[in-house]
């Protein structure tokens, strides 16, 4: 069974499934569209605006350091990552 509350403890976790969230609820918009279920169509200007808040978010957690490297711990880089004058 999955532990909802651990997962939801993790940004890094968190920004993934709001973002796999958003194209999962425009494959199920454009599925009932294409299938007659409703008439709401995405159009282009629509999806353009929605891209531009999504992006502006993800990019602001990006700032913040939410999005980082999920391989080390916490917000830092390791010490070993700090000595690199080349990425390995």
């Amino acid at each position: 069974m999955i532990n909802w509350r651990v997962r939801f403890k993790k940004l890094l976790w968190v920004v993934a499934f709001l973002s796999q969230l958003f194209i999962l609820s425009e494959m199920v918009l454009v599925g009932a569209h294409a299938v007659g279920i409703t008439d709401f169509q995405l159009t282009e200007e629509i999806k353009g605006g929605v891209l531009a808040v999504v992006n502006a978010i993800f990019g602001f957690l990006a700032f913040l350091g939410v999005v980082q490297d999920p391989t080390t711990s916490g917000m830092e880089d390791s010490a070993r990552a700090k000595q690199y004058s080349v990425p390995k």
